[in-house]
């Protein structure tokens, strides 16, 4: 909500300043009733669009592969509804409210007299225009197709004819509706400045589209006159469209202008700025949604995020490796898992499953060029690594951070009012010298919880930075918030159970036995484990592509090279690798 309101004031300003530029003083006054028209429907809908095919137009391709690691994900910190601290956000949203209902009201207000007045008046015609008279009316005004008018002025007067072909130029050119809707957009985003004045800039040229009109009619010096000499007041009605409104002299000073038309430079700038606001709010949004994506799959994780287990079988080596966490999804063998397959076996240290939450924890190894490798492909614009030999750390470890979490964080009033709970994305760089920047949410729940989360990360500072081949880094990180209503506190991921530890297996007896051959560019052949017995769910890649297979509960499998060339890798949990070439 706040983002749409900020550029809706952003988009309706600009737009109004060009108006102002290249406009105001032209004398097209039906293009200029337009373009503000327009301006205020482009700036309302614009910050609801969303523009995918622009967008894909318009981002390069990166060319990185769909199992690409794209940034730490830290695990989840939790919040939970204390106390009553902290500012109550809904005061402001039902002042908002309160606000925009009495505008709002007004206008319904107004309808509703010149419904009353229409019911009271006694219909007239004139010349083939129905003229409403009625007694507390003074002078004219028009609304809609009623053309209300004093009943004291007689038809035999001077300014009566005048008056009446001003009031039904009103009429034909349906003025009364552009004012409707301008009160209503007033009503709704009555903060906004140009709300205001724009009504007030289309009454002006619908004083002077009516004096054009009546001038078809009569002199300029006679209607001048007529203008000028008349002495009835309107009735201040901010609905209607009246003969007498003020605005005398310029209106004098428009009728003598004569219309001329835009030059073609001012409509295609005009155009141009359109079609930019249009582009760079739109695809915002577009943009915001690939920057949600991103963060939600995220993969690698932090050494104390693994398993306890894991981590007290790892912790001597811990600084020569980097974690990945990876989602498995129910019945997945393992060649379905995403990220999986991109992942160079050779540098696979440990993988460790944990069955009760569907997750694979792996450990790679980070010396030599494989490394080195994954780490230049996930990295992203402006030098940010997403995965480095040393991942930022926040000063006495990741229980210290959240310890941090707990007692900077509240839970946002008007979330509580409102009953809002969830998860909270928050995407934050750390620099090379452990300042914190660029944060931001990429996935958020809205009720000020967003906002909370940005605001503590933001004033975390001191961390150790990432480190890559010896240098300090930019690395960007995604921290998971959860905010729960209830008391319950959040389970330990680390006392899961079920997790199988695999340690590093380099050993004949631990190596899988193959039984295949290479027909034509394809692999037939059985898994069997040491004992020799058939082994199924064995993972078989083609090297540096992502075909592959599975053994089956036979331990068969059948598999079609893309380049007869290639090698193919055979891997499972528990054994060392195993590589077969036609060479």
């Amino acid at each position: 909500m706040i983002n749409y309101l900020i550029e809706l004031f952003a988009i309706h300003s600009i737009l109004m300043v060009g108006y102002l530029v290249f406009l105001r003083q032209e004398s097209d006054y039906n293009k200029l009733r337009i373009y503000l028209l327009g301006a205020t429907l482009l700036s309302i809908v614009v910050p609801l669009l969303h523009f995918p095919a622009v967008v894909a137009f318009l981002t390069p391709k990166q060319g990185t592969p769909s199992g690409e690691v794209v940034t730490y994900l830290l695990n989840p910190a939790m919040i939970n509804a204390k106390s009553n601290a902290g500012y109550d956000f809904s005061f402001i949203i039902w002042l908002y409210a309160l606000i925009s209902f009495w505008f709002l009201s007004q206008v319904v207000r107004g309808v509703a007299y010149l419904l009353r007045l229409r019911n009271v008046s006694t219909p007239e015609l004139v010349n083939g225009i129905y003229v409403r008279r009625a007694a507390n009316v003074r002078g004219s005004f028009t609304f809609f197709n009623w053309i209300f008018m004093d009943k004291n002025i007689s038809m035999d007067q001077e300014e009566f004819t005048p008056m009446l072909n001003h009031e039904s130029a009103h009429a034909k050119l349906g003025h009364s509706y552009d004012i409707l809707f301008f009160q209503l957009f007033r009503a709704c985003f009555w903060w906004l400045p140009s709300a205001w004045w724009i009504q007030n800039e289309i009454k002006k040229i619908h004083e002077y589209q009516a004096d054009a009109y009546a001038l078809k009619s009569y002199s300029m010096d006679q209607y001048s006159s007529i203008l000028i000499s008349s002495i009835l007041k309107s009735n201040g009605l901010s609905l209607a469209s009246s003969f007498h409104d003020g605005l005398i002299l310029k209106r004098l000073k428009a009728m003598k202008r004569k219309v001329t038309q835009l030059k073609p430079w001012k409509v295609g700038a005009l155009t141009a700025l359109c079609a930019i606001l249009a582009i760079a709010f739109a695809c915002n949004e577009q943009l915001d949604g690939e920057i949600k994506k991103m963060g939600e799959q995220s993969n690698a994780i932090s050494f104390d995020q693994l398993p306890p287990g894991m981590q007290t079988d790892l912790g001597q080596m811990k600084d020569q490796l980097a974690f990945i966490k990876l989602e498995v999804r129910e019945g997945d063998q393992l060649s379905d898992i995403e990220g999986l397959q991109d992942i160079d076996e050779e540098l696979i240290h440990t993988m460790n499953i944990d069955k009760a939450n569907n997750v694979i924890y792996i450990a790679l190894m980070k010396d030599g060029a494989n490394f080195d490798y994954v780490a230049e492909k996930s990295k992203m614009e402006g030098e940010v690594f997403t995965m480095v030999e040393s991942q930022p750390r926040y000063p006495g470890g990741m229980t210290s951070f959240y310890n941090y979490l707990g007692q900077e964080m509240t839970y946002p009033a008007e979330a509580r009012a409102k009953g809002i709970e969830g998860r909270v994305y928050v995407q934050f760089i750390v620099e090379p010298d452990g300042t914190i920047s660029e944060v931001t949410t990429v996935k958020g729940i809205g009720g000020g919880c967003d906002a909370e989360a940005e605001r503590v990360m933001t004033n975390s500072a001191g961390w150790i930075p990432g480190m890559q081949r010896g240098k300090n880094v930019r690395v960007r990180m995604v921290l998971p918030v959860t905010f729960k209503l209830n008391k319950d506190e959040l389970a330990n991921d680390g006392n899961s159970k079920g997790i199988i530890v695999i340690n590093e297996v380099e050993n004949d007896n631990d190596r899988m036995k193959i039984s295949a051959n290479l027909q034509e560019g394809v692999w037939i052949g059985t898994v069997y484990d040491p004992k020799g017995k058939p082994l199924a769910g064995v993972n078989i890649v083609e090297k540096n592509t992502t075909s592959g297979t599975v053994s089956d509960r036979d331990g068969t499998f059948k598999l079609k090279l893309i380049n007869p060339a290639s090698e193919v890798i055979l891997s499972s949990v528990g054994y060392e690798s195993v590589k077969l070439s036609g060479n």
